[in-house]
């Protein structure tokens, strides 16, 4: 047994030795979509699960009326779930980006590194922004930037900086970017998505006195069409760079796509 986890070492060194940054960065992005797919997948259930279990019937007068004894935490829980799930994914997306920079300054050997390139006061925007002008203006790199899919992740810089600083308000700013997948404005939207059917009507004044008016929410699909979107995105970056897959076991171990 010492053998045999001792021979597993030595694989496992020499793979290591021999599979570049950005192969292990694509070990890194699938194992991270797997488990948060699963992650997300799980707590849609739970919540929907725990709303259900509250289920209760009234009878008046022959008549049955559904009532639910968490209608509250119907549209509370996931409200707050899934914004806290989008600003974690969002920030996934900065960082492997970041990481990417981070790996050409290293493999390039570039003069400029990405904290510089961040700190330098004529470079203004977000950080997925910044990180795509280095990737293309600094280290000379392909970038999807014209791609579907990086137009909807800069419309995400929107969301989740008004989620973060402004409690999901719609201003000016988000009003320009919506309609989007998976994103409503009518808090009662999420409410009869969790029960499963429409048993909440329009909230009207409700909705001001819980503190939702003008504000927007994420409905259950929107994080996995956000991690879509990022797996397909990656997948255009490496395929337009693929020569950055340069170690020598990158194209036994390192050749596949993303997917969710």
């Amino acid at each position: 047994m010492t053998i045999g986890l001792r021979i597993n070492e030595e694989i496992d060194l020499q793979l290591n030795n021999t599979i570049s940054d950005f192969g292990k960065l694509k070990f890194e992005v699938r194992e991270f979509l797997k488990q948060t797919s699963s992650f997300i997948e799980v707590n849609e259930f739970q919540i929907k699960d725990m709303v259900k279990e509250s289920h209760y019937v009234v009878t008046h007068e022959g008549d049955d009326y559904d009532f639910y004894g968490m209608d509250t935490a119907s549209y509370w829980f996931p409200i707050t779930l899934r914004n806290s799930i989008f600003v974690s994914l969002y920030a996934f997306l900065e960082h492997i980006l970041i990481k990417i920079c981070r790996i050409l300054e290293k493999t390039k050997g570039l003069s400029t590194s990405i904290e510089s390139f961040k700190n330098d006061t004529n470079i203004k925007g977000p950080t997925i922004e910044t990180a795509r002008m280095y990737i293309t203006n600094v280290a000379g790199i392909n970038f999807p930037n014209q791609s579907p899919e990086w137009r909807y992740m800069k419309k995400c810089t929107i969301l989740r900086n008004s989620i973060v600083h402004n409690f999901a308000h719609v201003n000016d700013k988000v009003a320009m970017k919506l309609p989007m997948n998976g994103v409503t404005t009518k808090i009662e939207d999420v409410a009869n998505e969790v029960v499963g059917y429409n048993y909440f009507e329009d909230f009207g004044e409700g909705a001001s006195k819980f503190g939702f008016e003008n504000s927007f929410f994420l409905l259950s699909g929107f994080s996995e069409h956000f991690l879509r979107s990022f797996a397909i995105l990656l997948n255009k970056f490496f395929r337009m760079n693929i020569s950055l897959l340069d170690g020598r076991y990158d194209k036994e171990h390192a050749s596949f796509d993303f997917r969710v």
